[in-house]
């Protein structure tokens, strides 16, 4: 498994310490990552930075190549420069925009009386908050994921960001039932410049996940192996392992009939460039 995942990076894994249970910790991780002769992972987590545990992994695991972010949901203050600055300056590589926390999140999931987090004004435009937000990760070279906004903010938001200085986009896993962006929408914003997150496996409706091998393969070939990057987004205790996972996934791949350089691209060149390697 060393040589399938070698020099492999993954930009969306959920460890612990969180809110909720998680398969795999921070060190844990780390150390895998360096097990595997990984170039890299990001640690994500929906309610708190995770660049300062970046550093103590590092530290504590000499050599792991593992990297921090910020999801701008309540947690940090919605959508805040501040926290983008703040997360920047401690090595951080990602800004997600909101997750949990957003507008078209808690519609999506029929929470009553929620309002969240939404990214447009009243007459559909940028919000001056997330214009603020894109200027703070256009200043410090981050890059930005979408998070679970609506296919609408998205093709908003992101020729905004562009516009705004920003330079490296992902449309954090656009076929989940969360984001549902259409095959012709995710045309569009590869065109633009974005790159699409295709993660692992996604919730089967039943508190537990099903793999999303089939559906991934479908929409790389519809929209592009050019803009695409593969990422677990695993780390749920009901889900397989990070690592078992994200291997059966690279091997999905080769049995689909992607070519070694075409996985180069989408689980190593692709993920690089996300975070500025």
């Amino acid at each position: 498994m060393t040589d399938l995942l070698h020099g492999v990076i993954d930009i969306h894994l959920h460890s612990s310490p969180d809110v909720r249970p998680r398969s795999i910790d921070d060190l844990a991780a780390a150390r895998a990552a360096v097990a595997q002769g990984m170039a890299g992972v990001v640690l994500k987590n929906h309610h708190a930075p995770t660049a300062d545990r970046a550093t103590v992994a590092r530290l504590a695991v000499p050599g792991a190549p593992v990297f921090g972010g910020v999801v701008l949901n309540e947690g940090v203050g919605g959508l805040n420069p501040d926290a983008v600055e703040a997360c920047a300056q401690a090595g951080g590589r990602i800004t997600w925009l909101p997750t949990f926390g957003a507008a078209n999140h808690l519609h999506r999931q029929g929470a009553p009386g929620a309002t969240g987090i939404a990214l447009l004004d009243r007459r559909g435009r940028p919000s001056s908050a997330l214009q603020a937000t894109f200027e703070a990760i256009a200043a410090h070279g981050m890059a930005l994921a979408t998070g679970h906004a609506s296919p609408t903010e998205i093709l908003v938001a992101v020729p905004e960001a562009f516009a705004r200085g920003v330079r490296r986009v992902v449309i954090t896993h656009p076929e989940s039932h969360i984001v549902g962006l259409a095959i012709d929408d995710q045309k569009r914003l590869a065109a633009m410049g974005a790159l699409l997150e295709r993660v692992y496996a996604q919730p089967d409706g039943h508190g537990g996940w099903q793999p999303h091998l089939a559906g991934n393969v479908a929409a790389i070939r519809a929209v592009g192996v050019e803009s695409t990057v593969v990422a677990s987004d695993l780390g749920q205790p009901e889900n397989v392992g990070w690592i078992d996972g994200l291997a059966s996934y690279v091997r999905g791949l080769h049995a689909a009939g992607f070519t070694d350089a075409e996985i180069d691209r989408m689980c190593r060149a692709n993920p690089a460039t996300v975070l500025g390697l």
